[in-house]
């Protein structure tokens, strides 16, 4: 099985000039510990690590789950960009929230892209990932949504367990896959 990358980096919107890197692990834990050997093994990386530390004032990293009820996306590469949607949670709530969460994906699936929760890193963190081509369908999508009472019911029950929100505009680089 292949693990493979996806790139997307910030150019509008949000925290700028922050690059997010999503690496798809296709044989979960077990790839992850192949690619981390090779990454602490291998010179070069030792190497392109060492270069990128000249241009890099903060980094971090988490390892997630995707939610089983996330559709799954297929990239149609006609532009635009990507919203990511980062939940701080209340300790305890994961739970609740996925139950709620695999209602609400219904009604918007036909943008979602990713949906992920930490399991290494700073916990109690849910990611949303979202696909717009601009910012007026990405006003009309998330205004359909809220014609919707199941839509509205699910903010408000899970409106109450989130700590934080962060909301980044990502626009992918040119080498990325994820277009």
């Amino acid at each position: 099985k292949q693990w493979y990358q996806r790139r997307v980096a910030i150019t509008a919107g949000g925290n700028l000039d922050k690059i997010y890197t999503i690496w798809r692990y296709e044989d979960g834990y077990k790839d992850l510990e192949k690619s981390y050997m090779i990454y602490r093994t291998k010179n070069i990386y030792k190497q392109y690590e060492e270069e990128q530390a000249k241009f890099i004032n903060h980094r971090s990293s988490q390892v997630c789950f995707q939610f089983s009820f996330w559709p799954e996306y297929i990239d149609n590469s006609d532009g635009g960009f990507f919203e990511i949607r980062s939940y701080s949670l209340r300790p305890g709530s994961l739970y609740e929230w996925g139950n709620a969460w695999a209602q609400g994906i219904k009604i918007r699936d036909s943008d979602a892209v990713m949906g992920l929760a930490t399991q290494v890193g700073t916990m109690n963190t849910v990611h949303h990932i979202w696909r717009y081509r601009d910012l007026v369908e990405r006003a009309e999508e998330r205004g359909n949504a809220w014609q919707s009472k199941e839509w509205a019911r699910i903010v408000k029950q899970t409106v109450p367990l989130i700590t934080d929100l962060n909301v980044d505009i990502l626009v992918p680089t040119d080498f990325s896959p994820l277009q």
